[in-house]
């Protein structure tokens, strides 16, 4: 539904002016939304892709879209950037750097899209995989520090705690990283998991999934944290 919105969105513009100015710019989603997992207080992540620098036609394009999400109460998370900046930020930038990693074309220019992913592989991931996954690691124990190092933590945060949807992420992330694959079975067929281990991976996913969902459904907000005044209505609903 939210790919929908958005294209509708192009689309309506891309009517309205030269259809040249349109094809300079590819929507694309990053974060959660890149990988087609959204929770019903998720943000909204888009990169908005430019074939070189942002001129008037194309930034009111890019706020048409931006006040129309925002009119609708979602919240957006956003950038403006060319491959080449793409490129130069993911390489110091450890977050930009995921966020490309999970980049899906959206609408727009589809040649504009292929060429970042390409030059990604190329620059980024050929470059060797070492330092992503160090930094990756170093990420996850700074987390876990934060949010406690117990997987049995008696109020858990569902994102960010120890064993949590973050640890799948992470996981997730080094073997598409290692193995430029799109989902858990592709990596299965690429030899990354074995049967049983993505069955079990699948199956923490699912489990956190549905209590993330329904906390978010009952607290009414993006909530993470599983409080004790939320366990026994989400007992009870799942």
């Amino acid at each position: 539904i939210q790919d929908e919105i958005i294209h509708t969105l192009y689309e309506f513009l891309y009517g309205k002016i030269h259809a040249g100015v349109a094809q300079e710019l590819a929507i694309i989603a990053t974060g959660g939304y890149g990988r087609g997992t959204l929770a019903p207080g998720s943000d909204i992540d888009l990169l908005f892709l430019l074939r070189g620098k942002q001129d008037e036609r194309t930034g009111r394009i890019i706020e048409f879209i931006l006040y129309t999400l925002w009119d609708l109460r979602l919240k957006v998370g956003h950038a403006t950037r060319s491959t080449e900046e793409c490129i130069r930020l993911a390489k110091t930038d450890n977050t930009i750097l995921t966020s490309i990693l999970e980049a899906r074309l959206i609408c727009g220019n589809k040649a504009l899209s292929d060429q970042m992913q390409q030059a990604f592989r190329r620059d980024i991931v050929q470059a060797g995989a070492r330092k992503f996954v160090a930094d990756k690691l170093a990420e996850r124990d700074a987390r876990l520090a934060k949010s406690g190092e117990s997987r049995y933590m008696v109020e858990p945060d569902l994102k960010d705690g120890k064993g949590g949807l973050r640890d799948l992420h992470t996981l997730f992330w080094i073997a598409k990283f290692i193995y430029d694959a799109n989902s858990p079975d592709e990596l299965a067929e690429k030899g990354a998991f074995t049967a049983e281990e993505l069955a079990r991976f699948q199956k923490c996913e699912n489990f956190l999934w549905a209590v993330r969902c329904q906390l978010h459904f009952v607290s009414g907000r993006g909530e993470d944290r599983l409080s004790f005044d939320r366990q026994s209505e989400l007992a009870s609903r799942l």
